[in-house]
Protein backbone atom coordinates (compact mmCIF):
# COMPACT_ATOMS: atom_id res chain seq x y z
CA UNK A 1 0.00 0.00 0.00
CA UNK A 2 1.55 3.17 -0.39
CA UNK A 3 1.98 5.56 1.64
CA UNK A 4 1.41 9.49 2.27
CA UNK A 5 3.19 12.15 2.80
CA UNK A 6 2.56 15.77 3.02
CA UNK A 7 4.65 18.85 1.52
CA UNK A 8 4.75 22.46 3.43
CA UNK A 9 7.01 24.89 1.20
CA UNK A 10 6.96 27.87 -1.28
CA UNK A 11 5.74 27.86 -4.59
CA UNK A 12 8.58 28.05 -7.46
CA UNK A 13 7.13 28.05 -10.94
CA UNK A 14 9.88 26.71 -12.40
CA UNK A 15 9.38 23.67 -10.86
CA UNK A 16 13.61 23.60 -10.03
CA UNK A 17 12.98 23.68 -6.12
CA UNK A 18 10.21 24.03 -3.84
CA UNK A 19 7.26 22.62 -3.74
CA UNK A 20 7.11 21.39 -7.34
CA UNK A 21 10.17 19.88 -6.77
CA UNK A 22 9.35 17.98 -3.76
CA UNK A 23 6.24 16.86 -5.47
CA UNK A 24 8.75 15.03 -7.91
CA UNK A 25 10.71 13.31 -5.64
CA UNK A 26 8.17 11.87 -3.56
CA UNK A 27 6.42 10.33 -6.75
CA UNK A 28 9.71 8.77 -7.80
CA UNK A 29 10.48 6.92 -4.48
CA UNK A 30 6.85 6.20 -4.55
CA UNK A 31 5.23 8.31 -2.21
CA UNK A 32 1.63 10.62 -2.91
CA UNK A 33 2.28 13.68 -1.97
CA UNK A 34 -0.27 15.74 -0.44
CA UNK A 35 1.05 19.82 -0.98
CA UNK A 36 0.13 23.47 0.57
CA UNK A 37 1.88 25.90 -0.47
CA UNK A 38 3.45 29.04 2.38
CA UNK A 39 4.16 30.89 -0.61
CA UNK A 40 4.34 31.85 -4.03
CA UNK A 41 7.58 32.61 -5.70
CA UNK A 42 8.11 34.70 -8.65
CA UNK A 43 11.01 32.93 -10.05
CA UNK A 44 12.62 31.18 -12.45
CA UNK A 45 16.17 28.84 -12.35
CA UNK A 46 18.32 31.60 -12.18
CA UNK A 47 16.37 34.91 -10.68
CA UNK A 48 14.23 35.39 -8.02
CA UNK A 49 11.60 38.54 -7.93
CA UNK A 50 8.93 38.56 -5.47
CA UNK A 51 7.45 37.01 -2.47
CA UNK A 52 3.79 36.56 -1.48
CA UNK A 53 3.38 34.77 1.32
CA UNK A 54 0.30 32.45 1.17
CA UNK A 55 -1.96 34.47 5.06
CA UNK A 56 -2.35 31.88 7.60
CA UNK A 57 -5.82 31.70 7.28
CA UNK A 58 -5.82 29.97 4.07
CA UNK A 59 -2.97 27.99 5.03
CA UNK A 60 -4.90 26.65 8.20
CA UNK A 61 -7.87 25.89 5.48
CA UNK A 62 -5.85 23.84 3.55
CA UNK A 63 -3.88 22.25 5.71
CA UNK A 64 -7.19 21.11 8.02
CA UNK A 65 -8.87 20.20 4.78
CA UNK A 66 -6.32 17.85 4.11
CA UNK A 67 -5.41 16.72 7.72
CA UNK A 68 -8.86 16.46 9.13
CA UNK A 69 -9.24 12.88 7.13
CA UNK A 70 -6.36 12.01 5.57
CA UNK A 71 -3.87 10.09 7.12
CA UNK A 72 -0.02 11.71 6.28
CA UNK A 73 3.29 9.24 7.76
CA UNK A 74 5.29 11.96 6.93
CA UNK A 75 6.24 15.42 6.40
CA UNK A 76 8.90 17.58 4.61
CA UNK A 77 8.62 21.38 6.05
CA UNK A 78 10.43 24.01 3.04
CA UNK A 79 10.04 27.42 2.95
CA UNK A 80 8.17 28.88 5.69
CA UNK A 81 8.70 32.58 4.71
CA UNK A 82 7.15 34.44 7.92
CA UNK A 83 6.76 34.02 11.79
CA UNK A 84 3.42 33.64 11.59
CA UNK A 85 3.44 30.66 8.94
CA UNK A 86 6.08 29.09 10.98
CA UNK A 87 3.88 29.24 14.27
CA UNK A 88 1.06 28.08 12.30
CA UNK A 89 3.18 24.71 11.27
CA UNK A 90 4.01 24.19 14.59
CA UNK A 91 0.54 23.79 15.65
CA UNK A 92 -0.74 21.54 13.13
CA UNK A 93 2.09 19.60 14.16
CA UNK A 94 1.21 19.51 17.66
CA UNK A 95 -2.14 19.32 16.65
CA UNK A 96 -2.43 16.26 14.25
CA UNK A 97 0.52 14.71 15.97
CA UNK A 98 2.42 14.52 12.64
CA UNK A 99 5.34 12.06 12.53
CA UNK A 100 8.34 12.17 10.58
CA UNK A 101 9.04 15.50 10.08
CA UNK A 102 11.71 16.97 7.63
CA UNK A 103 12.42 20.61 8.13
CA UNK A 104 14.47 22.34 5.50
CA UNK A 105 14.86 26.03 6.61
CA UNK A 106 15.28 27.73 3.63
CA UNK A 107 16.15 31.32 4.60
CA UNK A 108 17.40 31.90 0.67
CA UNK A 109 17.78 31.23 -2.56
CA UNK A 110 20.91 29.87 -3.48
CA UNK A 111 21.49 32.97 -5.92
CA UNK A 112 21.36 34.75 -2.30
CA UNK A 113 17.71 36.59 -2.71
CA UNK A 114 16.00 36.64 0.98
CA UNK A 115 12.79 34.46 1.44
CA UNK A 116 12.08 35.25 4.58
CA UNK A 117 10.49 38.27 6.13
CA UNK A 118 11.90 39.75 9.46
CA UNK A 119 13.78 38.02 11.44
CA UNK A 120 11.99 34.06 12.05
CA UNK A 121 14.72 32.55 13.87
CA UNK A 122 13.12 32.53 17.27
CA UNK A 123 10.19 31.29 15.44
CA UNK A 124 12.47 28.55 13.47
CA UNK A 125 14.34 27.40 16.81
CA UNK A 126 10.99 27.06 18.27
CA UNK A 127 9.83 24.66 16.05
CA UNK A 128 12.97 22.51 16.27
CA UNK A 129 11.52 20.43 19.05
CA UNK A 130 9.10 18.90 16.79
CA UNK A 131 11.32 17.62 14.27
CA UNK A 132 12.04 14.55 13.30
CA UNK A 133 15.55 15.99 11.33
CA UNK A 134 16.30 19.39 10.47
CA UNK A 135 18.56 20.02 7.22
CA UNK A 136 20.31 22.81 6.92
CA UNK A 137 22.84 24.37 4.73
CA UNK A 138 25.91 25.53 5.86
CA UNK A 139 24.76 29.64 5.60
CA UNK A 140 21.47 29.12 7.28
CA UNK A 141 23.11 26.29 9.97
CA UNK A 142 25.45 29.73 10.85
CA UNK A 143 22.70 31.73 10.85
CA UNK A 144 20.53 29.92 13.33
CA UNK A 145 22.93 28.54 15.58
CA UNK A 146 25.34 31.47 15.27
CA UNK A 147 28.87 29.39 14.30
CA UNK A 148 30.72 30.50 11.46
CA UNK A 149 31.11 27.27 10.11
CA UNK A 150 34.66 27.30 8.29
CA UNK A 151 35.30 22.98 9.03
CA UNK A 152 34.22 20.07 10.29
CA UNK A 153 34.85 21.06 13.93
CA UNK A 154 32.38 23.79 13.29
CA UNK A 155 30.12 21.95 11.38
CA UNK A 156 29.78 19.75 14.62
CA UNK A 157 29.81 22.51 17.18
CA UNK A 158 26.32 23.86 14.73
CA UNK A 159 24.66 20.39 14.62
CA UNK A 160 25.00 20.13 18.44
CA UNK A 161 22.67 23.64 18.86
CA UNK A 162 20.49 21.70 16.72
CA UNK A 163 20.10 18.70 19.08
CA UNK A 164 20.42 20.84 22.08
CA UNK A 165 17.15 22.40 20.97
CA UNK A 166 15.00 19.81 20.54
CA UNK A 167 15.77 18.30 17.12
CA UNK A 168 16.02 14.42 16.53
CA UNK A 169 18.66 14.74 14.61
CA UNK A 170 20.52 17.29 11.84
CA UNK A 171 22.38 17.04 8.66
CA UNK A 172 24.16 19.87 7.71
CA UNK A 173 24.72 20.23 4.27
CA UNK A 174 28.52 21.57 3.55
CA UNK A 175 28.72 21.85 0.03
CA UNK A 176 28.98 25.70 0.19
CA UNK A 177 32.25 26.32 2.09
CA UNK A 178 33.76 23.19 3.89
CA UNK A 179 33.63 20.34 0.74
CA UNK A 180 31.61 19.70 -2.24
CA UNK A 181 29.82 16.45 -1.52
CA UNK A 182 30.12 16.24 2.40
CA UNK A 183 27.31 16.26 4.58
CA UNK A 184 27.52 15.51 8.57
CA UNK A 185 24.59 13.72 10.18
CA UNK A 186 23.88 14.24 13.78
CA UNK A 187 21.66 12.82 16.41
CA UNK A 188 21.63 12.17 20.30
CA UNK A 189 24.36 9.10 19.79
CA UNK A 190 26.24 9.30 16.78
CA UNK A 191 27.61 11.46 13.96
CA UNK A 192 28.34 10.55 10.72
CA UNK A 193 30.41 12.58 7.58
CA UNK A 194 28.38 11.41 4.43
CA UNK A 195 30.58 12.14 1.66
CA UNK A 196 30.01 11.98 -2.11
CA UNK A 197 32.49 12.73 -5.31
CA UNK A 198 31.36 16.11 -6.23
CA UNK A 199 29.93 17.05 -9.88
CA UNK A 200 31.03 20.30 -11.00
CA UNK A 201 27.28 21.33 -12.00
CA UNK A 202 25.42 24.60 -10.94
CA UNK A 203 22.02 22.70 -10.11
CA UNK A 204 19.34 24.50 -9.13
CA UNK A 205 17.31 22.65 -5.62
CA UNK A 206 19.65 20.49 -4.83
CA UNK A 207 18.55 20.95 -1.21
CA UNK A 208 15.40 20.69 -2.09
CA UNK A 209 15.79 17.40 -3.23
CA UNK A 210 18.22 16.05 -0.96
CA UNK A 211 15.57 17.01 2.33
CA UNK A 212 12.63 15.58 0.07
CA UNK A 213 14.14 12.38 -0.85
CA UNK A 214 15.12 12.10 3.48
CA UNK A 215 11.43 12.52 3.93
CA UNK A 216 10.20 9.89 1.52
CA UNK A 217 12.88 7.26 2.81
CA UNK A 218 12.00 8.02 6.08
CA UNK A 219 8.19 7.62 5.51
CA UNK A 220 9.12 3.85 3.73
CA UNK A 221 10.72 3.02 7.33
CA UNK A 222 14.17 3.72 6.81
CA UNK A 223 15.98 4.60 9.61
CA UNK A 224 17.85 8.08 10.08
CA UNK A 225 21.19 7.84 8.91
CA UNK A 226 20.00 4.78 6.21
CA UNK A 227 17.74 7.33 4.85
CA UNK A 228 20.30 10.26 4.98
CA UNK A 229 22.39 7.95 2.85
CA UNK A 230 19.51 6.69 0.57
CA UNK A 231 18.67 10.49 -0.22
CA UNK A 232 22.46 11.50 -1.04
CA UNK A 233 22.49 8.77 -3.59
CA UNK A 234 19.33 9.41 -4.62
CA UNK A 235 20.43 13.27 -5.09
CA UNK A 236 23.53 12.50 -6.74
CA UNK A 237 21.88 10.65 -9.33
CA UNK A 238 19.06 13.64 -9.86
CA UNK A 239 22.07 15.43 -10.24
CA UNK A 240 23.65 13.38 -12.44
CA UNK A 241 20.64 13.83 -14.54
CA UNK A 242 20.02 17.36 -14.70
CA UNK A 243 19.04 19.62 -17.50
CA UNK A 244 18.75 23.32 -18.65
CA UNK A 245 15.43 23.80 -18.81
CA UNK A 246 15.71 27.28 -21.05
CA UNK A 247 18.85 27.82 -23.72
CA UNK A 248 18.25 31.79 -22.00
CA UNK A 249 19.03 30.26 -17.77
CA UNK A 250 22.07 29.09 -16.97
CA UNK A 251 21.53 27.31 -13.85
CA UNK A 252 20.58 23.41 -14.18
CA UNK A 253 17.33 21.53 -12.83
CA UNK A 254 17.75 18.01 -11.34
CA UNK A 255 15.72 15.16 -12.78
CA UNK A 256 14.32 12.77 -9.86
CA UNK A 257 11.81 11.57 -12.24
CA UNK A 258 14.66 10.12 -14.79
CA UNK A 259 16.11 8.43 -11.74
CA UNK A 260 15.28 4.11 -12.62
CA UNK A 261 14.90 1.93 -9.79
CA UNK A 262 16.78 3.57 -6.77
CA UNK A 263 14.16 2.68 -4.65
Amino acid sequence: MMKNGLIIAGFDPSAGAGLLMDLKVFSAIGIYAFAVPTAIVEENTDTVNSITPVTPSVLRGQLGILLGNSRVHGVKIGMLSTGKTVNLIQETIYRYRLKNVVLDPVLSSSGGTSLSRGDIKYAINALLPFCTLVTPNIPEASVLSGVEIKNKDDMMLSAKYFLDKGAEAVVIKGGHFVQKGLDLYMDAKRHIFFEAKALNKDVHGTGCILSSAITAYLIKGYDKPAAVNKAKLFTLAAIKNSRRVSPSLHRLVGMPHMINKIN
